[in-house]
């Protein structure tokens, strides 16, 4: 994870760990993760995740639905909107 010191790589500004919602696709699923703790530049909003949670988060979507919560969620294809 990003430490407090770290600059954001993109405008130079201050990283923080932040708890974020993460949307995951995989495998033709959607799977979204609350209370992520990632890296977020205070300035800019960019979000840095460390390689291991990723590889996490991907082997949850994959394995441990089973432990979620299931939510609809209404869905539009822009394509065919007047």
């Amino acid at each position: 994870m990003a430490k407090k010191s770290d600059p954001c790589e993109y405008c130079g500004g201050e990283v923080r760990t932040r708890r974020v919602t993460v949307d995951l696709r995989q495998k033709g699923r959607r799977c979204a993760f609350e209370n992520v703790p990632v890296g977020v530049c205070v300035r800019c909003g960019e979000r840095y995740y460390p390689g291991p949670l990723l590889e996490r988060l991907a082997a949850l979507a994959e394995h441990g639905v089973e432990r979620a919560r299931m939510v609809r969620v209404p869905t539009l294809d822009y394509s065919k909107i007047d």
